[in-house]
């Protein structure tokens, strides 16, 4: 399963990579022709746009992986051995329990979704939605690892 999640981590992070480039050269282009010809492509900033919201939703399960994730230190400070443990097999509990609905509801709004379709590339919407069931499906992936390493106590707390 690691080698599984360690892949899909590579191929999100190269995702996201590549979304945040193509957002930037868009954006770019789109502020010199307007700057210089005074003319905005129709679909530049629709694109962008949602550009970052797949950026977003693909880069969730690249930093949780990572742990880059807030956490609340107050507490996460005061725990040591077995507490800290358990406080954080409860955070993964919460986060799983916060993350299958995101998967759920995220698929019923590709669902409603198909037949709408965006102003200015005339896409379904569905394309821009499936970025939230596929992130939160995969750092939900990462967190049933990580509640399977502090369970089996692979990890010290």
């Amino acid at each position: 399963m690691k080698k599984i999640l360690a892949l899909m981590e590579k191929t999100f992070a190269f995702l996201t990579m590549a979304g945040i480039g193509l957002m930037l050269i868009i954006i770019f282009l789109q502020v010199i022709s307007r700057y210089f010809f005074g003319y905005t492509a129709s679909y530049s900033e629709e694109l962008s746009r949602y550009l970052f919201v797949w950026v977003t939703f693909l880069s969730l399960p690249v930093v949780s992986r990572q742990g880059g994730h807030m956490a609340v230190g107050l507490l996460t400070e005061r725990f040591t051995g077995e507490k800290l443990r358990r406080l954080k097999i409860t955070g993964c509990l919460c986060s799983m329990a916060f993350l299958a609905i995101m998967v759920r509801q995220g698929i019923r709004m590709v669902q409603i979704a198909v037949w709408q379709t965006s102003p200015a590339m005339e896409i379904p919407m569905s394309y821009m939605y499936i970025s939230i069931p596929l992130g939160c499906g995969a750092m939900l992936l990462i967190v049933i690892e990580e509640l399977l390493d502090l369970v089996l106590r692979r990890e010290t707390a």
